[in-house]
This record gives C-alpha cells, sequence and structure tokens, in this order.
C-alpha cells in the first residue's frame, strides 16, 4: 500500500513534563483507534502537535520527544503557549466550533478576532510545512478537521504533487450560518484544496455543496466540486467504533469488577447513563431539566431512579466552558435538594474522565442511555452503549446528532423540545423487554457491520482510486511478473536499460560520500553492458564526479545531478542539457551553511547545476526543524531565480525545474527497442516514469505512490532481477 501521512491537531501519543521529565502517554480517542492500522505501518507518518506548549521545552527536551515519537511512526509540530491560546481556544473552538453546532457566537473585538485568524493562518502553514518535509511526491495525506482547514491548499499551492484528502468530524453549517465568519470563502478554498474531502452524514455533504454553491466555489455537481481543472469528490463516510472492543469488555476482569461496584453504589434503581465531554453542544442543560421535570411529574419514582451523568473536564481555560460547569453544579444541587434524601441523590454527577472500562461498566448496566446533544457531528458515546448493552437498554439520541441517520431504532429527540425530551424519558422507562431488546438488535447488527477500522479503511481505498477515466497501474512484481519480464528480456533483439543508483542499486548511506559501489555491483553492470543487445543508461542525482570516479571505465551511459550533464556510451566527453544560470548559488550557498552549521550531522553538497543539503545524519529534531525552516527562507529566492526545492530522502535539493531524467533520457526514447526497463525510488525517478510508455516495466523500488506499472521492495530485490538478467 502507498504511504499514507496522517495529519490532525493531536498526536496519538501525547507528552507531559513532570519534575523536569518528559513523560509519554497514549491519547485518547476513537481517531486513535481507527487509524492504529496504519500508524503502526512504519512507512506511514503522524504528524500533529504532541500536546505540550513548546515554551517550557529545551532544544535537547524537543530532540528526545522527536526521537521517542519516531517509535510510534510520529512527528510532531511544536506550538507555543500563545499560539496554542489565538489558534486552538481562539478561532478553532470559540468561532468555529460553536457557528458549525449552530451555537450562539458571541461578539468579538475586531482586533482579537484578527489576532485569533492570524494564529490559525500561522499554525496551519506550521503543518503544511511539517507535512511537506516528509511526504513524497505521491504520499497520499489524509488531513483531519475543523483546526487544519487551511492546510490542503497550502499543500496544492507548494506544489505537492501526491493525494489529498480531508475528513470534517464536526457539523458542517447551513450556507446562511457559515457565510456569518468572516473569511469564509477562504476556509472554503482550503477545503477544496483536497482531492478528497469526507462527512459523517449525507446533511453535512449537501450543506458543504451548497456553502459551494452560493460561495461561487467551483461548478457542484452531485458530489463533486470542478475547480480550477481538479475534480474534488465529495462524500459520506459515517464512523463507527471498535465494535468488538466494547462488544467483547465483559469478558474482561476490570470491567466485572466496576460492574460491581456500580450496582453496589446504584442499589436495584433504574440507571440512566450520560457520558460526555464539557461542551455548551452537548445539551447537559437541557438534559438536567429535562430529568428534574420527569421526577416532578412522576412522584413514583422517588428512591427508585438515578441519573448517572458523567461529564469529562474539556476546555476548561475557556470561560463559556468554566461557565457551563458552574451552571451544571449549580443545577445538579438543586435537582438534588429539592428531590434526593439523605438515603437517594436523584443525579450522580461524575465530573472527570472516566477509564474505558468504568464507561463499558456503566453502559453495561444503564437502563437508559440518554445522549441528546444540540448538534454533533457523529457522538461515538451512543455507538459504544449500543455495543456495550448485551441484551438490554433503551438508547435515547438526538436527532441532530450524526449517528442517528444510522441508529434508527433509538428513541429520536429534538434535544430543544423539553416535552419530547421527558415523553422519551418516560417511553424508556416503560419500554416492554421485548420490544427494547428487538431495537438493540437491530443497532448491533448495523454497528457491528461498520467499525471504526472500516471507515479508516473505506476512506483511505477511496482516497487511493483515481479519479474517473485515470487507471490504476502498480503491481507488485512477484514471481510470474518477474519470468514474464526475464522472458520478454531473452527474446527482445534491442534492450535499454534506465537505472538510478542511490537506494535502487544501493542502500541509502548516513554519509553521502560514502555510498561507493561495492565491487559486485560494477561487475553486475560490466556483465549487462558486455551483452552487445543491452544499451545501459545509469540515471542519477550524483555528480559528474562521483559517476566519473566510479563507472566512467564501463562502457555505460552516464546522466548526472537528475539530468543536468550526460555521456553516452562509448564517450568519454560530457555534454550539459542546458545552459544554465548558477549565479543563484552565490545566494543561497551561504543560507545552507548556516543552516549546516546550526544542524549537526547536516552536509552541504555543491554540484555544478544545484545544492542538495543534506540531513539524514542530522538529530531527529534539527533535521525536521531547519528543513522546514530552509523551505520558509528560501521561498522568495526560489520564486526570483525560477528555481524549485526537491524534496527527496532526507535531502533537499535546490535546482533548475527544467532539467530533469525525463528530459535527459528522451534521446534514448526515441529509438526503437524491444524491452525497455526503468527503475528508481525516489521523486526525481517518477520525471522519468511520466514520460514513458505504457509497455514499458517501469518499476518503483520501495513504497509510495507511484506511477510506475511495478514495484519492488527495496535494492536487494533489484539486484536479484539484474543478476537474473544478466544471466540470460
Amino acid at each position: 500500500m502507498s504511504q499514507v501521512i496522517i495529519v490532525s491537531n493531536r498526536l496519538p501519543v501525547s507528552v507531559k513534563k513532570e519534575d523536569g521529565r518528559l513523560k509519554f502517554y497514549p491519547s485518547v480517542g476513537g481517531l486513535a483507534t481507527g487509524l492504529s492500522s496504519y500508524v503502526n505501518d512504519k512507512h506511514n507518518t503522524w504528524i500533529g502537535w504532541p500536546g505540550i506548549a513548546s515554551d517550557g521545552l529545551t532544544d535537547d527536551d524537543k530532540d528526545q520527544i522527536v526521537r521517542e515519537l519516531a517509535k510510534h511512526h510520529c512527528s510532531p509540530v511544536f506550538l507555543t503557549q500563545r499560539q496554542i491560546d489565538d489558534f486552538y481556544n481562539g478561532y478553532s473552538n470559540s468561532l468555529l466550533w460553536p457557528l458549525f453546532h449552530n451555537l450562539p457566537l458571541k461578539q468579538k473585538a475586531g482586533q482579537e478576532r484578527d489576532r485569533w485568524w492570524r494564529a490559525y493562518r500561522e499554525v496551519n502553514t506550521r503543518f503544511a510545512e511539517a507535512v511537506m518535509n516528509v511526504a513524497g511526491e505521491r504520499s497520499n495525506i489524509w488531513v483531519h478537521d475543523y483546526q487544519l482547514l487551511l492546510v490542503p491548499e497550502m499543500l496544492r499551492t507548494d506544489r505537492f504533487g501526491g493525494t489529498l484528502g480531508f475528513f470534517l468530524h464536526i457539523p458542517f453549517p447551513a450556507p446562511r450560518t457559515f457565510e456569518r465568519l468572516p473569511g469564509h470563502k477562504t476556509l472554503l478554498k482550503g477545503m477544496l484544496g483536497a482531492n478528497l474531502i469526507g462527512f459523517h452524514t449525507s446533511g453535512y455533504v449537501e450543506a458543504f455543496l451548497d456553502s459551494c454553491r452560493s460561495a461561487g466555489s467551483g461548478e457542484v455537481d452531485s458530489g463533486q466540486v470542478f475547480m480550477d481543472g481538479r475534480l474534488v469528490r465529495v462524500a459520506e463516510f459515517p464512523m463507527g467504533i471498535d465494535y468488538q472492543k466494547y462488544a467483547g469488555a465483559r469478558k474482561s476482569k476490570t470491567v466485572k469488577k466496576a460492574v460491581r461496584k456500580y450496582r453496589k453504589r446504584y442499589k436495584s434503581q433504574k440507571l440512566i447513563v450520560s457520558v460526555d465531554r464539557l461542551d455548551p453542544s452537548k445539551g447537559l442543560e437541557e438534559r438536567l431539566k429535562a430529568y428534574r421535570q420527569l421526577l416532578e411529574r412522576n412522584p413514583d419514582l422517588r428512591n427508585k431512579i438515578t441519573f448517572s451523568m458523567v461529564v469529562a473536564p474539556s476546555r476548561t481555560n475557556i470561560p463559556a466552558y468554566r461557565n457551563l460547569a458552574r451552571r451544571l453544579d449549580k443545577l445538579v444541587a438543586e435537582i438534588n435538594s429539592a428531590h434526593g434524601t439523605n438515603e437517594w441523590l436523584p443525579v450522580d454527577h461524575i465530573y472527570k474522565t472516566l477509564p474505558f472500562e468504568e464507561v463499558s461498566a456503566l453502559f453495561k448496566i444503564a437502563d437508559v442511555a440518554f445522549i441528546a446533544p444540540l448538534r454533533d457531528g457523529m457522538n461515538l458515546a451512543a455507538k459504544e452503549f449500543v455495543a456495550s448493552a448485551r441484551r438490554a437498554g433503551v438508547l435515547i439520541l438526538s436527532q441532530t446528532a450524526g449517528a442517528a441517520e444510522e441508529l434508527q431504532d433509538a428513541l429520536l429527540v429534538n434535544p430543544r423540545d423539553p416535552e419530547m425530551l421527558v415523553a422519551a424519558l418516560e417511553q424508556a422507562l416503560k419500554m416492554r423487554k421485548r420490544e427494547l431488546r428487538r431495537r438493540l438488535k437491530s443497532m448491533q447488527r448495523q454497528l457491528a457491520g461498520n467499525t471504526v477500522q472500516d471507515w479508516a479503511h473505506g476512506f483511505v481505498e477511496a482516497l487511493q482510486k483515481p479519479v474517473p477515466g485515470t487507471p490504476v497501474r502498480t503491481r507488485t512484481l512477484k514471481a510470474k511478473l518477474r519470468s514474464r519480464l526475464l522472458e520478454d528480456y531473452r527474446q527482445a533483439g534491442k534492450r535499454l536499460l534506465l537505472l538510478d543508483y542511490d537506494g535502487s542499486l544501493v542502500p541509502f548511506s548516513e554519509n553521502y560520500k560514502e555510498a561507493r559501489p561495492p565491487e559486485s555491483l560494477t561487475d553486475l553492470l560490466k556483465r549487462l553492458s558486455a551483452d552487445p543487445r543491452n544499451e545501459v543508461i545509469l540515471v542519477s542525482g550524483r555528480s559528474v564526479h562521483d559517476l566519473k570516479t566510479w563507472f566512467g571505465k564501463l562502457p555505460i551511459g552516464l546522466i548526472a545531478e537528475h539530468g543536468a550533464a550526460v555521456r553516452k556510451p562509448g564517450n568519454k566527453s560530457w555534454r550539459t542539457i542546458e545552459k544554465v544560470d548558477t549565479r543563484w548559488k552565490q545566494t543561497i550557498r551561504p543560507i545552507l551553511e548556516k543552516y549546516v552549521g546550526l544542524a549537526p550531522g547536516a552536509r552541504l553538497e555543491t554540484k555544478p547545476h544545484s545544492l542538495v543539503w543534506h540531513y539524514r545524519s542530522a538529530s531527529p529534531y534539527y533535521a525536521q526543524k531547519y528543513a522546514v525552516v530552509i523551505r520558509r527562507v528560501l521561498k522568495p529566492l526560489i520564486k526570483r531565480w525560477g528555481l524549485e526545492i526537491m524534496q527527496g530522502n532526507k535531502v533537499l535539493e535546490i535546482k533548475n525545474p527544467r532539467v530533469s531524467k525525463g528530459a535527459a533520457v528522451q534521446p534514448w526514447l526515441k529509438r526503437k527497442y524491444g524491452f525497455v526497463l526503468a527503475l528508481g525510488d525516489d521523486v526525481t525517478d517518477e520525471e522519468l516514469f511520466a514520460v514513458l510508455s505504457d509497455d514499458v516495466y517501469s518499476i518503483k523500488i520501495g513504497h509510495g505512490r507511484t506511477a510506475a506499472r511495478f514495484r519492488l521492495n527495496s535494492h536487494r530485490d533489484t539486484l536479484s532481477l539484474l543478476q537474473k538478467m544478466a544471466k540470460s
């Protein structure tokens, strides 16, 4: 599978600092569970904030964080406390979150709002730069959620050539609501930088497409937006849960212990349960008021019922959230004072984050799950209750939660209608066991067939699916295909072999200067070129000096610096493909030398037509930091001189964009060959694959999206194949 780079505000691993020492612990949430199969693959990467402000971190701390997170295939984006306050608490959660959830927006001073917007754009830029630092030309990028709406377009502007996906985990508002936000067209454009945009429900898809129509953002068709000559697909991907985790939790000793604890706590009372984050969108006050009304209307429930309301603290540094917590405390106290006794409290308000085992136990023994958010993107708690409840339990669910589209056997309610909430509670408490079991079983079947793992794989498969009309080309070169290749090679009267060097014929070296070819490789190339039917061309990013020193005596063609200079077989002289003005080096070389000094282990390679900043041997934190900084610093100079920065395997190369491997091999491609083989591992080789015809054996070495028809895993497979060809 091609490389997948996941980009989200938070990483699946978080960091905190206690007593001067860094501690690492797993983050909580359905996203980490759903994407675990991708992040566990060493070829993939998850980019995000590690959960700690960078202000109190030393460079050594950051280096340690980068190294530790790399073990989990994660790459951190460091944010200052100011950025967290303005980007996350400010723009993301005090503007976007309430707006997207149809909550009232408090008027903010223009100066404060502008500061928040600048921080939002600044942090989105940092995330985009972090992605460009690790992405290959053909990587699949999957960006998540409302904190990073600008990232897809930023990546496209930076000429990222792979596939971009974006998923919004919260509702998308109607156009009239969305257009209340200054700069809403900029946010739409940011999302439309993706190739595929996903939402939880069809309603959110239509709201987004309606906003595109209203804003004049491209031509909108059914599930598609045509914009700037591109097709953007928009579809629903309802997120599930790890069904087996919740359904099988009853077998856990820890869960059984928690069940005994809560049964003792609530005795034989009817139990209503809700589990939520502290948030104005969750309708927590409305649920408490409805429960109070239930008690007032049904005095016979006295001492027979408890509402266990679990509220996990969230965003408590935002005033609206702190005020909500105080109002909940007051409302709970009023209900317990008015209706409770010395032996019985009608509301058990648990204001803390409970571990999975405790939540599972509560869901298992609950008679009713009261899940009534004012608006929710999906609401996984509702699904977790259904999976946890073995044989009994009634789900009351908001019509305005994304999960309502799937869980039609729940008692669906309007969370803003008090009468409807009370009636649903009364119906749930009186429902016959046969009826509630029928409803529960139906919902369990629904959830078991659409897990969070299915959701993740479904989105990535859709992301990797080419736009209609673009064929899927790449297949692993297994035994049967290799046999066909070797037979075609034997039968051909004239053959052309186009071979990359680093990463294709030899492994990458920590020091690029030490990647000299072993004698076995030069002997192999000598045997291949000795066959009069073969024309062997080494197409490399190496300098003329390196190729001349290592392979100058072999009767093979040599292409240096990704196509800047060529030596044909049998010739001694080199020909420069294009006369290039290299005065830019005088300006850019000192800048790169500065960052060689700042990143211990980094090296600068000066070639006749390019400059290469190698950071394979640099410390991970400094490599990550300065690769991003170099891109930012050089951006105006690159534009002025008409150059490009090419991201290779742990290298940044500054060169003329008109120089490429594809252009360099054109003289050979004009000739007729009975067999053509081209192989390479890097983004520069994609320029070669792109100019080859469909009947050529083009082979990508390693992982990542590619225009090549076939794939081999490593340079060892390459050498094995070439050895068999030489013996033929």
